[in-house]
């Protein structure tokens, strides 16, 4: 097994749009403890994500609003990775799609991200040119009213879950065979999410947008919310040390 060199890994970590960064590490905290038995030496920077009207409304200009904070961040620091929930996932997978498609000769800001609970707003992948159907907007929008109704997922999603994770023709209506490479996330990632959150699908296509040979994916027993079970945390943080250890292997760089 190829094996981490001997320095420390910086991971930011992004809190979700009900947290803070104090709450955020709290709820890490047992899975903090999995991984800090790895032999990985790994620091942890919890900030407090600003409330861009970015989370309330999803329009495109308040998730660009919200990068021009997101990009001063990373140039002010040097991260290896990120790890991100809900929101803050958002945050910067639609960061990364930007700057890939409009800043494509600077290299990731990230050599590896862990999204828990995750998605890719719709918005900006209409914004980038992707061509999203009426059935992947539909998708988002009964998944949003199952959660504000205080469901779990709906029953034509559940059903469809394995098949949209693996249907690139149809991931939950986003055909991914049209989506250029350049639109892809291609650095080494991990998914993860709960088998009963009912906003699981925009998890399914943030999954769909990233290199299929370089992710991973855990869908854990719980609902939209951090893992943790002992059992499940312990086999994620053996994701997260492949998913480090892809990201330091040489010559992986973002094509």
């Amino acid at each position: 097994m190829f094996s981490v060199p001997n320095a420390i890994m910086k991971i930011l970590c992004l809190h979700g749009d009900d947290q803070n960064a104090k709450t955020f590490q709290s709820e890490l905290a047992p899975f903090l403890s999995k991984l800090q038995r790895l032999d990985i030496d790994l620091s942890f920077d919890f900030v407090d994500v600003p409330r861009h009207q970015f989370h309330e409304t999803g329009e495109v200009r308040d998730i660009r609003t919200a990068h021009e904070w997101l990009e001063k961040k990373v140039d002010d620091s040097s991260f290896d990775g990120v790890l991100a929930f809900s929101h803050g996932a958002a945050l910067v997978s639609s960061f990364l799609l930007y700057r890939q498609w409009y800043d494509h000769e600077l290299p990731p800001p990230f050599k590896f991200a862990i999204w828990i609970s995750g998605n890719i707003p719709l918005q900006v992948l209409k914004d980038l040119g992707v061509p999203v159907s009426k059935e992947a907007e539909d998708v988002v929008a009964q998944a949003r009213l199952q959660r504000d109704q205080g469901l779990g997922p709906s029953l034509d999603h559940a059903a469809k879950a394995r098949r949209a994770v693996f249907d690139s023709d149809d991931c939950f209506g986003l055909n991914l065979n049209r989506i250029p490479l350049e639109l892809k996330i291609r650095i080494p990632t991990v998914h993860v999410w709960g088998e009963r959150d009912p906003l699981f699908p925009g998890s399914v296509h943030l999954a769909g947008l990233c290199d299929p040979y370089i992710r991973k994916i855990h869908v854990h027993q719980g609902m939209h919310e951090v893992p943790r079970d002992g059992r499940e945390l312990t086999e994620l943080a053996s994701l997260v040390e492949w998913c480090i250890q892809r990201a330091t292997w040489p010559g992986q760089t973002q094509l």
